[in-house]
């Protein structure tokens, strides 16, 4: 086990990749998730903003939270993990979002997710605005555009991006507010789609395309979506990614003992992306990634220091 996980942080490092660290600006959720072993800071673009930073980018955070404990203790966790939160709102009348996380046999998690939350009020000030054309690339998911406001700002940033990452990460949705009204007008012109089995299955049948081999499933979607990568994260299976040449890669999955898969594909998204911005082949990126998100699952909680990893 220390060998494997002494390759991984060999596998995470910068010293073989480009000089300049890239620039990656994370916008969405911020949530204290409650497990049976803690309390957590999380939500998935917090999450990858965090894992960005330990991997040697330029990470900033996007968000907004409560005038209240939780948001304060949320900014002040965000710096003392080298993650530049300047662009972190503060909602006074809204409190900072938690969430009640129930663990299966295998580890995987189900969500209660308070509404309205702080995130759902993220508006589109000037400074943000201007991030979202300067950095690299933006990272959000689908769960921030439940609220109207936040959905607005992030529409808006779409359009000035210099790069999207969209990880779809279907999470539970307020009454009467459909996923696919949420996700379908943010797929087109994105660097990165990133979503799981289930996931692929749920956009496949949006398009009326019918499940095949996983290599022709991605093709065919990727005609549809036109992603520069398109991936699939398969859990204990690894992952496998198209891009828009039509070119065609898997990494196998690692076996480890599971502790929680919370945060173990935002880790992955983080890792994919730091690795395509730096110049690495999509194969190694995604190699990559799969062996960080796999040791994510055997720690507790979603941003375990990657000191340990050796």
């Amino acid at each position: 086990r220390t060998m494997a996980w002494t390759f991984v942080l060999l596998a995470t490092s910068a010293s073989a990749l480009s000089a300049k660290p890239p620039s990656i600006l994370a916008i969405g959720e911020t949530l204290y998730d409650s497990l049976p072993h803690g309390v957590f800071l999380g939500g998935a673009p917090l999450n990858v903003a965090v894992h960005a930073a330990q991997l040697g980018a330029h990470a900033a955070y996007a968000s907004a939270v409560g005038d209240d404990a939780l948001g304060r203790d949320a900014k002040r966790r965000l710096e003392g993990l080298n993650v530049d939160c300047e662009l972190v709102q503060t909602r006074p009348g809204l409190e900072t979002g938690f969430v009640s996380c129930i663990l299966d046999d295998n580890g995987d998690a189900t969500y209660d997710i308070a509404y309205p939350a702080a995130w759902d009020s993220v508006h589109a000030e000037p400074s943000l605005l201007t991030a979202a054309r300067s950095f690299d690339c933006l990272v959000h998911g689908s769960l921030a555009l439940r609220g109207e406001e936040t959905a607005s700002t992030l529409k808006r940033l779409a359009t000035d991006a210099t790069r999207r990452v969209f990880d779809i990460n279907v999470r539970p949705l307020p009454d009467g507010i459909e996923i696919r009204d949420l996700v379908e007008p943010l797929l087109q012109g994105c660097f990165v789609v990133k979503m799981n089995e289930d996931e692929l299955q749920l956009v496949q049948g949006w398009f009326d395309l019918k499940p095949a081999t996983l290599e022709k499933s991605l093709l065919e979607l990727n005609e549809v979506v036109g992603a520069d990568h398109l991936v699939v994260t398969r859990a204990e299976r690894g992952a496998a990614l198209v891009d828009a040449s039509g070119a065609y890669c898997e990494s196998p999955g690692v076996v480890v003992d599971v502790v929680d898969t919370v945060g173990s594909g935002d880790s992955f998204t983080a890792r994919l992306v730091y690795g395509l911005l730096s110049g690495e082949s999509a194969s190694d990126a995604l190699g990559a990634a799969t062996r960080l998100g796999s040791w994510v699952a055997s720690q507790a909680g979603a941003t375990p220091r990657h000191e340990s990893l050796g």
